[in-house]
């Protein structure tokens, strides 16, 4: 079996939508050209990152572990509903987690974003990182926060994470985990559990995930969560959002952000970014349009769904 199959896959997701085999958007194909321009980058000494491959590996495996909670998945015995990673989704998490600093090997990046049309995945992927970072990350006394406008849409991320570990009892036992009414709790003190509004401050979070960013109409949150992790040595913003029609918001500031560095106009080191939607050209009434925009066309978004949505 060949070693790191899933950085395997990543990488090679990242070369097909650079050579035209997998048809990407122009912001999908300039983070995979990013990557793959650091991987060159990497073997010179003076280039600050590199990239660990175990490390990603090692993220890849564990979402892998977890199981799906809803759906046609939910029917099937526990060894056959773990999640499988598409190809674009291992390749958005082995970047996330595989690229780190020379200098001490901590994580190079420390704000993802994912924008992604709904169905494809995202609060399933924003509960499994946040198992990860609150269980496996090997961060003493982590705090994790999933953060929303809403009661309802903070739960949207964090129901499905206790529904995964109340699934899991050998998780549970490995990593001391407790799971309350409104939070889950490790023996280390470690905690995850939903942020409504605007939080307080005096949390040190070690993952912030901002949920559907479109809806919330000031940064406060984004903000509130970003500068208490200064005590955190390789924390990480997680913002998963679909698009929004509010051209003022905070969410368009931080989408405009991310495509000024995907562009190369703005440099940011520490953001990775991973847009699906379609290009200025493209027929937004073209059936080839949805598969360009929703990246699990045919997986968890349903070409019949999207064609009558069309």
């Amino acid at each position: 079996m060949a070693k790191n199959p899933n950085v395997n896959a990543a990488n090679k997701y990242a070369r097909d939508v650079v050579s035209g085999r997998v048809i990407a958007c122009k912001y999908v194909q300039q983070a995979c050209q990013r990557h793959l321009d650091d991987l060159e980058k990497s073997k010179e000494k003076d280039y600050p990152y590199r990239f660990d491959a175990a490390r990603a590996e090692r993220a890849c495996k564990f979402l892998q572990l977890l199981p799906h909670t809803k759906g046609k998945w939910r029917r099937l015995p526990l060894d056959k509903r773990r999640i499988t990673l598409e190809p674009w989704q291992l390749f958005f998490h082995a970047c996330v987690y595989g690229w780190v600093r020379k200098k001490d090997g901590l994580r190079r990046f420390r704000r993802a974003a994912l924008f992604v049309p709904r169905k494809n995945g995202k609060s399933i992927v924003a509960a499994g990182n946040g198992i990860y970072m609150f269980a496996a990350d090997d961060e003493p006394g982590a705090e994790v926060y999933c953060g929303a406008t809403t009661e309802k849409q903070a739960w949207e991320v964090f129901k499905p994470a206790m529904q995964i570990v109340a699934q899991l009892p050998n998780l549970r036992r490995t990593f001391g985990i407790q799971v309350c009414a409104k939070k889950m709790l490790r023996q280390d003190g470690s905690v995850f559990e939903p942020v409504i509004g605007n939080p307080g401050d005096g949390s040190s979070p070690h993952m912030a995930i901002v949920d559907e960013y479109h809806e919330h109409d000031t940064p406060d949150l984004y903000d509130t969560m970003e500068t208490g992790q200064g005590a955190r040595e390789q924390p990480m913003m997680l913002v998963i959002s679909t698009a929004g029609v509010n051209p003022a918001g905070p969410c368009k500031q931080f989408w405009d952000e991310c495509v000024r560095m995907l562009s190369g106009a703005e440099p940011d080191e520490e953001l990775f970014a991973l847009i699906y939607t379609i290009d200025d050209d493209d027929d937004i009434f073209d059936p080839a349009s949805l598969r360009k925009a929703n990246p699990n066309y045919g997986v968890s978004v349903f070409e019949d769904y999207l064609l009558a949505q069309l």
